[in-house]
């Protein structure tokens, strides 16, 4: 999968032109990486889309106050890689609902940024459950027992004591919700099985491969053209 592709554009496209394109991108991957509107989460996204991608270059950002990021590729890019880097991730926190957004090139500042949406429990007593719904809710991200505790209110041990008197783990979890998101776009959706492994948290095409095949008993593929449906449960 190509980096600027999966992200809807054109290595021709005017890098003054990226910020609009992406800020009304309905694309499957622009809407996963901008699911939870937090400039450094975002950053760190596109830094993973790039290691999915296999891109020679990486990204940093580093905070500038409580409304701003420094950018830097690494290794040492063009100084026009760089730009349109600033203007992609412009781009998304447009897309994400930053209000006025400025770039300079190499960094990026704000006035304000939205309000993350409250997670939705349905009501369960269960952690696992919420647990699930979080993930769920941001599968692209590249969840830590720690960010997720913390997401919950809850500290790490405390996570994984009231998981495992639930007969589940965070691994298992993670797991689950990862299968389940990526089923759900297998039977909705007509991306390919790229994109649908970057949109739900996967390192790489090969680890997709792997651990849906785990849990469903099919590669994606026959998943796809098969009935839909996940054969086996999520192991530990």
């Amino acid at each position: 999968m190509d980096f600027l592709n999966a992200l809807g554009l054109t290595g021709d496209c005017p890098t003054d032109r990226i910020p609009t394109t992406l800020a009304g991108s309905s694309k499957p991957v622009v809407t996963r990486v901008v699911a939870y509107p937090d400039a450094h989460l975002i950053a760190d996204k596109l830094c993973r889309l790039e290691r999915y991608c296999a891109s020679p270059l990486r990204l940093e950002a580093r905070p500038v106050g409580g409304s701003g990021l420094s950018l830097a590729l690494h290794p040492e890019p063009c100084p026009a890689d760089l730009e349109t880097r600033c203007a992609i991730l412009h781009g998304l926190l447009l897309r994400a609902g930053f209000d006025g957004v400025s770039s300079s090139g190499v960094g990026l500042t704000w006035r304000q940024a939205p309000e993350p949406v409250g997670l939705d429990t349905g009501g369960s007593p269960r952690l696992s459950d919420h647990l699930l719904r979080l993930i769920a809710a941001d599968p692209a991200r590249a969840w830590r027992l720690q960010e997720a505790a913390a997401e919950l209110g809850v500290s790490s041990r405390s996570l994984q004591r009231y998981l495992l008197a639930e007969g589940s783990t965070f691994s298992t979890a993670l797991r689950q919700a990862r299968t389940k998101s990526a089923a759900s776009l297998l039977r909705t959706s007509r991306i390919s099985l790229a994109e649908i492994g970057f949109c739900c948290g996967y390192a790489d095409q090969a680890h997709f491969q792997r651990e849906f095949r785990a849990v469903s008993g099919a590669t994606p593929r026959h998943f796809r053209a098969g009935d839909g449906q996940l054969q086996k449960p999520a192991r530990a």
